[in-house]
């Protein structure tokens, strides 16, 4: 489970370094600052979409901003994140593990796991992080980043 705080730590931690207040996080980002204050807080964890958004644009490990990770791991050449549901059927056969154990081990429901599968949806940044617990790896590495 991802703890908001750390998330929260993590995110004001790289907007200082950078020297972004959350109004102009929010401008640079196309979004509201509403928004970025909310995770600045830890009243709450962005969206898959937003999640990507702003590991791409601090070029930053996903692992750190979640807080599973100390550092922030800016000196690597990250891949663009491919299509969650591409990326989830190359993990399920590079580990040789069905989609009846992959949902066993995560209790996710077999519905929201094809919605992931056929692109309807995308997963929080909580199931992220136990999906890539699942398959003993990184979030960068469920992403596609590395």
């Amino acid at each position: 489970m991802i703890i908001l705080s750390k998330l929260s730590e993590n995110l004001k931690e790289l907007m200082s370094e950078r020297g972004f207040t959350q109004t102009s996080l929010a401008e640079a980002m196309h979004t509201c600052s509403s928004k970025i204050s909310s995770y600045c807080t830890g009243k709450r964890a962005p969206n898959y979409d937003t999640f990507v958004c702003l590991i791409d644009f601090f070029h930053c490990s996903a692992d750190f901003l979640l807080g599973l990770k100390d550092y922030p791991n800016e000196d690597i050449s990250y891949l663009p994140v491919r299509p969650f549901g591409e990326r989830l059927r190359a993990l399920l056969k590079e580990k040789g593990m069905s989609q009846y154990l992959f949902i066993k081990q995560t209790k996710i429901s077999w519905g929201v796991f094809y919605n992931w599968l056929s692109g309807k949806s995308k997963p929080s940044v909580d199931n992220l992080a136990k999906i890539a617990d699942s398959f003993d790896c990184s979030v960068d590495v469920l992403l596609g980043r590395v």
